[in-house]
């Protein structure tokens, strides 16, 4: 009787070498995850500065072939890095005067509230964890050097990747073979789109919601106008819960000054949030961006808790260059039933906006 008994060693060679396979794929993928959480508001970061380089791209493209010449890019940058010198001289200061005015006045807020409406004390108190929470959710942003630095960033990585998108393109191209080509191509053809509208739109609806905000809160004589205004044009960029939360605290001292000033200024913030739902973004942004509203939410709910700010702010291309990643790689050829062939696959038409 064989009283052998076969140990790994006896296995074949084809067996061990798809053992090692395994092993090497799964190290990988874990040290793949760790780079990928420690870099994770760098990622993020470079996400924004190809979306913005998006628009710088198709902003010099649109003037050169509208009124010529060949250095718009270059004015465009200089015209960006100059209203940002311009905004921290002299935008700068009399933001962080009234933001801190704002923070001296805030108990009496809290307080003429209570008494207003007969709310009980403590109502807006915010308790040690949730401030823990809000000092986290804004993660890089916390700080102005963090601001300055991730301005930095994003003008740097715009500038390189509109002064040449075809380079990065093709480098990526390059990595697969001849006949998948075409279809990553399109595909990253379909990616810049989704973040040239979202730029765009963002763009666009913050810039006249700001102006919106402070004019109108300064004609109600809402006290601290600027940040205020700042505050609540600059979460618009936000979806879904942005809007809310950016225009509570206008409405909110507004109320605690008066009765009559908080209605109005309760009535602008209604009056921003239809020409930012109903005329802003359908006209600019369109359907560049069409991601259902809860997935939405669940990536904001995801990015947040991942990325602080950061995440929340860049929810919606990221979800819109996911939504086309899961349609071009898997909805369309095995789902739909469509040609996953990229010989199939047709450009844009020329006056379609540019990829990256």
């Amino acid at each position: 009787m064989d009283s052998t008994v076969d140990t790994p060693l006896d296995t074949s060679p084809q067996f061990r070498r798809k053992a090692r396979f395994v092993v090497a794929l799964a190290a990988g993928a874990v040290i793949a995850l760790q780079v990928l959480w420690i870099t994770r508001q760098a990622l993020l970061l470079l996400f924004l500065g190809i979306a913005v380089g998006s628009l710088f791209y198709y902003a010099s493209r649109w003037l050169a072939e509208r009124i010529g010449g060949s250095a718009w890019l270059v004015g465009i940058l200089l015209f960006v890095i100059g209203g940002v010198v311009a905004a921290l001289v002299f935008g700068v200061p009399p933001l962080m005067e009234q933001s801190q005015a704002l923070i001296r006045e805030a108990p009496t807020v809290v307080s003429n509230l209570e008494q207003r409406f007969g709310l009980p004390e403590d109502l807006f108190s915010i308790p040690e964890a949730l401030r823990g929470l809000a000092g986290q959710a804004f993660g890089l942003f916390s700080s102005v050097a963090g601001v300055l630095t991730g301005i930095v960033v994003v003008l740097v990585v715009g500038g390189f990747t509109a002064a040449s998108p075809e380079r990065y393109v093709e480098g990526v191209v390059r990595l697969v073979d001849r006949r998948n080509q075409p279809f990553v191509r399109e595909t990253m053809r379909q990616m810049g789109r989704a973040l040239l509208g979202w730029t765009r739109g963002v763009g666009v609806g913050v810039g006249a919601l700001t102006t919106f905000a402070l004019v109108g809160l300064s004609l109600i004589g809402v006290p601290g106008a600027v940040p205020l205004a700042v505050f609540a044009g600059l979460l618009t960029a936000i979806p879904t819960f942005g809007p809310l939360v950016g225009w509570a605290p206008a409405v909110a001292i507004g109320f605690a000054t008066g009765t009559t000033t908080g209605l109005w200024t309760l009535g602008l913030a209604v009056v921003a949030q239809q020409i930012e739902g109903d005329l802003i973004t359908p006209k600019v942004q369109g359907k560049m961006v069409s991601v259902a509203p809860a997935a939405i939410i669940a990536v904001q709910i995801v990015l947040g808790s991942l990325a602080g700010f950061l995440g929340v702010l860049l929810a919606v291309p990221f979800a819109g260059v996911a939504l086309i990643l899961i349609r071009r790689l898997y909805i369309g050829p095995f789902v739909e039933g469509e040609a996953s062939d990229p010989d199939e696959t047709h450009d844009l038409p020329s006056d379609e906006e540019p990829a990256l």
